[in-house]
């Protein structure tokens, strides 16, 4: 089960709960380890010596050192660098390789809802009949009312093969049933589509991890044999992914060149290429404030080399490329270890793309984003009306 909000924990807050926690555990281990920061060095260990002599309470030191972890990353000042706890890493590692392990849904949760906005192929929770629109209103026991969305959202989440009964709520109706479904590995749903009137090839890419190209490719070419005589890609609240699945998704909308390119430290250079063969077709491509990353990059290719007309709004500007090391310990740090520039050689760091028309949405529209019918979408509707 995946969900669409982020909690991120603020550099004030990070330092504070270092401080309050005091990082005894993380001298310990980061002094084993041996010191390239004799600064970070020194100040931990001071905290470590006030606290082991002074400190009333008592020590957690697995979550002093996740604690202190989470500060150091966050003193990078690198708002894309984040450090990822023992018992999240293995869901993170799923989710970024296309896949996840639960009942086979995607969704949108505040404090006091929790509604499906994708159901994957072949999941249990398809099987079960679950729908887009539907509201999970408890699960295990739990409810949302009683207990909140994170605590649902928890319970449904679990080991493979074991069950969980989920209520759901169809959209407008009052009734809940309650669904057993046993937990399995699915394979995320990242790129789809539907014949728009005209003719117009309509493709929505939800992110690039693993199997994104391949899934994209696929609804590409069906819309092809299916007649499309134009397209309208949508990565509107697409949080980007992989770089080399970006690449393989462009490659057959770009002439011969360059696609992208990331830059080491030590300035290594990686070249991301696309070949000769090239799809000509009318192309507009959807962005907004939440198109980040491979998403930017993949909209500004197209701009760049002229084969599409962007619609929407301002991008949000991401330039660097994430590595992901994992510790001794089972825990994780995502580190920015490339910058990354577009066809022409520009950044997007803290610039972003400009959309060549730019149309808002309201805020109820925004709200409601995932659910609204291509007829009560202007952004969608003015990409149509490019293309045709």
């Amino acid at each position: 089960m995946n969900r669409l909000r982020e909690t991120r924990v603020t550099l004030a807050t990070a330092l504070a709960l270092c401080i309050a926690a005091a990082a005894a555990a993380a001298c310990v281990c980061f002094a084993a380890l041996g010191w390239s920061t004799p600064a970070v060095e020194r100040k931990l260990r001071e905290i470590d010596s006030i606290a082991v002599s002074q400190y009333v309470g008592e020590l957690d030191e697995e979550a002093v050192a996740d604690y202190a972890a989470v500060g150091y990353v966050a003193g990078l000042g690198d708002q894309w660098s984040s450090y990822i706890p023992a018992d999240q890493y293995e869901q993170y590692r799923m989710n970024s390789e296309g896949q996840g392990c639960g009942i086979g849904v995607s969704v949108i949760s505040t404090e006091d809802s929790i509604r499906v906005n994708l159901v994957y192929d072949d999941s249990p929770a398809a099987q079960a009949g679950i729908e887009k629109g539907d509201y999970i209103v408890g699960a295990a026991g739990l409810t949302v009312e009683a207990d909140g969305a994170d605590a649902v959202i928890d319970a449904i989440r679990g080991d493979e093969g074991t069950e969980v009964t989920v209520s759901v709520r169809k959209d407008g109706m009052d009734a809940v049933q309650e669904l057993t479904m046993q937990r399995a590995v699915v394979t995320q749903k990242m790129a789809w589509g539907q014949m728009l009137d005209g003719n117009v090839g309509y493709i929505r890419i939800e992110n690039f991890h693993v199997g994104a190209a391949e899934q994209f490719n696929q609804t590409l070419d069906g819309l092809i044999a299916d007649g499309a005589q134009s397209l309208v890609i949508d990565v509107r609240h697409n949080g980007g992914g992989r770089v080399k699945e970006m690449s393989e998704a462009l490659d057959p909308l770009l002439p011969e060149g360059t696609i992208m390119t990331l830059r080491t430290r030590d300035g290594h250079e990686t070249v991301y290429s696309s070949d000769a063969e090239q799809l000509e077709l009318p192309i507009a491509v959807l962005i907004d404030d939440q198109s980040i990353s491979a998403a930017e990059f993949f909209a500004a290719a197209l701009q760049e080399y002229d084969c599409a007309t962007l619609v929407g709004t301002h991008t949000t500007g991401k330039g660097r490329a994430q590595q992901t090391f994992e510790l001794s310990d089972g825990s994780a740090v995502n580190l920015s270890v490339e910058e990354y520039f577009t066809p022409n050689g520009n950044s997007l760091a803290d610039v972003g793309i400009a959309p060549d028309i730019e149309v808002t949405l309201t805020e109820e529209q925004q709200a409601d984003f995932y659910f609204l019918a291509p007829e009560d979408d202007p952004q969608l509707q003015k990409a149509v009306e490019t293309v045709r």
